[in-house]
Parts: structure tokens; sequence; C-alpha cells
């Protein structure tokens, strides 16, 4: 076991010319957690903490599969392999080589899912031992055991300038975080996909835009520099693998203009949420009214950086 304040070199950074070492500032340091595959890089590391981030937002069997930091696949079902499954048919050619965490178990069922794709690492609270003999039989699949996940209260990054501190935010995303500003209410089961949608949402480098169905994503677009961009590459996923399917939309910013509503209009969307505080917010509201959509302002903004 790791003691805290060890200063543990890595292989390297971000790229082989860069040399990188980790402070451990717990009791166990994340290498205590490994428990089969090749050393933990420092690329997996940043990797491993956006996942966890991003998992503990859900409590229902719920699969993510991160790749460069940002979730590419998430689905919540019933049973963890079902999550799994859809979550990489969310988009399984990002899928190749990324990360996935979930937040059950890992059965022998999974296992073979799992064994049957190539990705980097698996991140669970637990492994049914067959399900650990099979996946260790990769000997470069990373395999990290880690139960307990605790949201943070504080996050912290450094600048030129310094170490820069804010508060995490810890605020709930549920019934109460959304406030329907249209005229037309929709279903409860799109209530659920669009929660989960701004769960998402909050994980993506800004500008976020999840689109999702049944609780699975059916389209991410983010790291866009403005939001119609951000929107039109989550449209794009979608037609390539969901051509037919309804879905809801989340933005983790505000629509300055009635562009984005408009071409979700054209796609078939008719629940979306966003934060509000445009000055075209009035515009926005009144396109969805004459168009039918369930438009709902969020109780906080989502943005990432």
């Amino acid at each position: 076991m790791s003691k805290k304040n060890d200063k543990i070199k890595l292989r390297y950074g971000e790229n082989p010319n860069q040399s990188a070492y980790l402070i451990n500032n717990s009791k166990k340091s994340v290498f205590d957690y490994q428990i089969s595959g090749k050393k933990i890089s420092y690329n997996n590391l940043i990797d491993i903490d956006s996942g966890l981030r991003c998992l503990t937002e859900f409590n229902e069997p719920t699969s993510i599969i991160i790749k460069h930091t940002n979730p590419c696949g998430v689905a919540s079902a019933k049973k963890i392999e079902t999550a799994f499954l859809r979550s990489y048919r969310s988009d399984p050619k990002s899928a190749f080589g990324g990360i996935i965490f979930v937040n059950r178990r890992i059965n022998l069922l999974l296992a073979k899912k799992i064994f049957k794709n190539f990705f980097e690492m698996v991140v669970a609270p637990n492994f049914d031992r067959d399900a650990f003999n099979l996946l260790r039989q990769k000997k470069g699949l990373i395999l990290l055991k880690i139960p307990n996940i605790k949201k943070q209260t504080i996050d912290y990054k450094s600048t030129l300038f310094g170490e820069l501190y804010q508060t995490n935010d810890l605020t709930p995303i549920n019934k109460n975080f959304i406030n329907l500003v249209s005229n037309l209410k929709t279903s409860p089961s799109l209530i659920d996909d669009l929660i989960f949608s701004l769960k998402v949402a909050k994980h993506l480098k800004s500008n976020a835009i999840v689109l999702s169905k049944n609780k699975q994503t059916v389209g991410l677009g983010h790291g866009q520099t403005n939001r119609v961009d951000a929107l039109t590459f989550a449209i794009n996923n979608k037609n390539l693998y969901f051509k037919n399917k309804k879905f809801v939309c989340a933005s983790d910013g505000f629509f300055p203009f009635t562009d984005s509503i408009n071409i979700l209009n054209k796609n078939g969307c008719r629940v979306i949420a966003q934060p509000g505080g445009s000055i075209n917010d009035k515009k926005v509201i009144l396109f969805s009214k004459k168009n039918k959509i369930s438009l709902y302002f969020i109780k906080n903004r989502l943005f990432k950086h």
C-alpha cells in the first residue's frame, strides 16, 4: 500500500518525451486498486479521474466508456450487461481502445462481452472470480477494482498564475433541476431521459450536447468552439447509428439564437433542456411553443472547460 504524499514516478507524461510523476494525496494510491494489466500511465490517470467523476452521477446500473477524458457512450439499464452493450453501441468506433467504467460487479457474462473487443482498461467496484480470470488473459488490459466512489467537494487545477480552486457542483440533477418554460409537458420517460442526458452533459467538455433515448446516449457533441458545430456533430453520430430513433437533447449552455433549436426541430427532437440566460430566451421559448417543443430551463449551468 502506498503512503500519503508519496511521489510516484510514471513511465512518461502525455507524450514519451515528457517526464511525469504522481504525488499521492490519500492513504491508498490508484496503483493499489490495480489487480491486473500493464502499468498505469499519465493519460490513464486523467481518464480514470474523468470516468469516476461521471460515474458518481448515477445510482442505477450504468456503463460509461471514456475516450480522451470525455464519455463517448453512456447507458443505464436494469442489468449492467445491458447497460454496457448499449454504451458500446452508442458509438462503437470511438469506443475502440476506450476505458470502461461500471458501477456494478462484473460477472462472467459481462466479462465475455468485454473480452470480444479492444479496450485499454476496465474499472468496476468488483469482479467475480471467473470474470477476473477471463479478463486477465488479456495481458495489456488494465483492471481496477475501485469501490465506494465519493464525490469531491473541492476541485483545483494548476495554471501559469498559480493553482485555481473552486467548490465542485454537487447540486443533484433530478426533476427539481429542470423547469418547463414552454406550454407542452412531456412524458415521465422522456423526463428521465432528459435528466440522464444532463448528468452526462455535466462531464463533457463545452460546448456540450447530449442526445439520448431510453437512457442511452445516441449522439454526443463536445469540445467545439461553437454550439452549432457541437450539435451537428452529435446529430451526425445519431444518424449514423440510430437513424430513425426519436431523442431528447441536453445542452450545457444556453442557445443564444434559434439556429440550434431549429436544427433540433428539423431532426425530430421535441424535448430540450438548456440553462437559459440569453438575451434571446424569449425568441427561443416562442419558437418552442410554435413548434410544439417541450423546452426546459435547468437550475445551473453545466460548463466544463
